[in-house]
């Protein structure tokens, strides 16, 4: 309800809400965005025609945090750079951020800062407490300020620090402490300038997914087998860890996936309740962004001549019973469709009680004129009987059903004298029973200057 009330409301602002430029303007907490965004003819083009999009705007003191840290006078690509990183593609409320993360697509797509396919990603989740969040390189993590400025075009979401574009793969390691990975490296002579040439395509490929072995076990193991291998057994073993031009951020790894690697041969993924196996190693942290992928940290190095997978659940651990086929495309056209079904629904709702309370607020009108109308006689002068030869009572209930228009006083024209004359006629004349609809006894009834009577009783009823 809460998504859908968001999705209206985001539907009716567009034609209120102010380009992106003017709202940046008109935000004093962004004035430093906003002076890079104007010192910046490629960034005013890229936002000014901004649409369908979620902008990631630091605040004035996550920059004042941020610019201590980075090199004096910082060139004019890379502010773009930076800038484009918080650029989204779609449209994110703070709303649709859960514990399943997302990995969307920025405006980052300038081959000195990534080579990713698409653009570079920024991953969209809620973290331990369960509020929004952003993650960026090197798992760097920004909250939100301010949520869900509305701009012509899609959100603004104001964070609290500077978002982080993703390392190379090689400064990753050293900074996001892959301290026994890097002993592995060592032991198997990849950190050599000799040894370069077989790992480059590894790190410097396009969109790949690097399974990192980061135990002592795994340099253990590597160390029992490396010894006598030669350097290009060795750089087998390095691109099995590798699989090329497949972004496989943790949303990806499905139950069951054969994986290609840059070696040439398949490793298998399998997941065990919340855990997620490559082969028989486990995946103990997912989704380092960087450069040119993503990076998962493992338990266990892979080897291609050992391919056997984890050992069965136990009773507590439950594989998943279906694997999802959707792609991202899929689901994003799904997203969209169910949004425009639910404003169109929304729109509807709103109109239908508009409507509704329009024919409420007309039919009280009708029934408090009737009542004026209705009441301007006699109890008695509401009734005209079709057979006038035959007068009966009728009760009440019988009056209010079977009065038909024309048949009130005021409408028909009849005066008070003209009633009281009508009275004067009937008065003394017997009128029949209600049965006991009325208090008393039910007996005979008679019509006494207007009011009614009993026969033997002469009580006023």
């Amino acid at each position: 309800m809460e998504l859908l009330l968001f999705c209206l409301l985001l539907f009716i602002s567009r034609v209120r809400s102010q380009a992106l430029l003017s709202v940046l303007q008109n935000h004093f907490e962004l004035s430093t965005f906003n002076s890079y965004v104007n010192g910046s003819q490629k960034l005013t083009n890229l936002l000014s025609s901004a649409d369908n999009v979620t902008l990631l705007a630091p605040s004035n003191a996550a920059f004042k945090a941020w610019l201590p840290k980075q090199a004096p006078n910082l060139a004019e690509d890379q502010i773009e750079a930076l800038l484009t990183y918080h650029l989204v593609h779609g449209v994110f409320p703070s709303v649709t951020f859960s514990d399943q993360p997302q990995f969307s697509k920025t405006f980052l797509n300038n081959i000195t800062y990534t080579n990713v396919t698409g653009g570079q990603r920024a991953e969209l989740s809620t973290g331990s407490s369960g509020n929004p969040e952003i993650v960026s390189g090197n798992k760097s993590v920004s909250g939100i300020l301010t949520t869900d400025i509305l701009f012509t075009g899609g959100l603004i979401q104001i964070i609290d620090t500077v978002l982080t574009i993703p390392l190379n793969f090689v400064i990753l390691i050293t900074q996001a402490n892959f301290k026994y990975f890097v002993a592995l490296l060592n032991a198997g002579g990849y950190l050599s300038p000799n040894a370069t040439p077989l790992v480059s395509n590894a790190i410097d490929a396009p969109s790949n997914t690097i399974f990192a072995p980061n135990t002592q076990a795994a340099v253990d193991s590597f160390n029992s087998i490396s010894a006598t291998m030669s350097q290009e057994k060795l750089a087998e073993i390095f691109n099995y860890h590798t699989v090329p031009g497949f972004l496989g951020y943790s949303t990806q790894l499905k139950h069951g996936m054969q994986l290609r690697t840059l070696q040439g041969t398949n490793l298998t993924i399998t997941v065990q309740g919340n855990n997620t196996f490559v082969n028989g190693a486990r995946i103990m942290t997912y989704d380092y962004l960087v450069y040119n992928g993503v990076v998962h940290m493992i338990d266990s190095f892979l080897n291609p001549s050992n391919t056997t997978g984890p050992p069965p659940p136990t009773e507590t651990q439950t594989p998943p019973a279906t694997t999802s086929s959707s792609t991202p495309a899929s689901k994003a056209g799904i997203g969209i469709g169910v949004v425009l079904i639910a404003v169109a629904l929304a729109g509807a709702m709103y109109f239908l009680l508009k409507w509704i309370k329009k024919r409420k607020l007309v039919g009280v009108e009708k029934r408090e004129r009737s009542k004026v109308v209705w009441n301007a006689g006699p109890v008695w002068t509401r009734k005209v009987t079709k057979q006038m030869g035959r007068e009966r009572g009728v009760s009440p209930q019988e009056l209010d059903a079977e009065q038909k228009p024309g048949m009130d006083v005021e409408s028909s024209g009849v005066s008070e004298a003209s009633t009281m004359a009508m009275g004067s006629r009937y008065e003394g004349s017997t009128v029949g029973s209600w049965g006991g609809e009325l208090e008393g006894s039910g007996g005979p009834k008679m019509v006494v200057r207007g009011h009614l009577s009993d026969v033997a009783g002469g009580g006023g009823s």
